[in-house]
């Protein structure tokens, strides 16, 4: 954990960098931004159909909620400030894959990846493992490309 002060600093700055990012927008999505005493939230909808809509939540206790697409992933570490407005960019570009791997024999989703590509370095990536403890065999892979917010 950082220092208050630092995470502070930390979180203000990402936070401006989004609220730059997202006056840009309102052509293409609906923004909704919340601010209260413990966290800071803005909810990115787009309106093409296709685009990937996005969420973010900053807390207080120096973690941060993202949802992309269908997808949310809680209690991610305040490391991931510095990446955010890279991956809002990446986002409204259309830059997001979510990927379904599934057991070939039965069908049963096994597990849920979602993948950020950066314009400017290392994709993003986070899954979650809906089944655990049984080996997946042969597996399908199903991925979802988003489109981007304006065309």
């Amino acid at each position: 954990m950082l220092p208050d002060d630092a995470f502070r600093a930390k979180r203000d700055r990402t936070i401006a960098a989004l609220q730059q990012w997202q006056r840009a927008l309102a052509d293409c999505a609906r923004i909704e931004e919340e601010a209260a005493a413990t966290f800071w939230r803005l909810a990115v909808s787009p309106f093409a159909a296709g685009a990937c809509p996005f969420e973010v939540i900053l807390h207080q206790r120096q973690i941060c909620d993202l949802a992309i697409g269908p997808e949310s992933y809680e209690g991610r570490s305040s490391d991931e400030l510095d990446r955010l407005p890279a991956m809002a960019e990446a986002i409204a570009a259309g830059r997001v894959l979510t990927r379904t791997k599934s057991s070939a024999v039965s069908g049963l989703v096994l597990s849920i990846e979602t993948e950020v590509r950066l314009a400017d370095g290392p994709s993003w990536k986070a899954d979650r493992w809906l089944v655990s403890g049984i080996k997946p065999g042969a597996m399908l892979r199903n991925d979802r490309w988003y489109l981007p917010y304006r065309r």
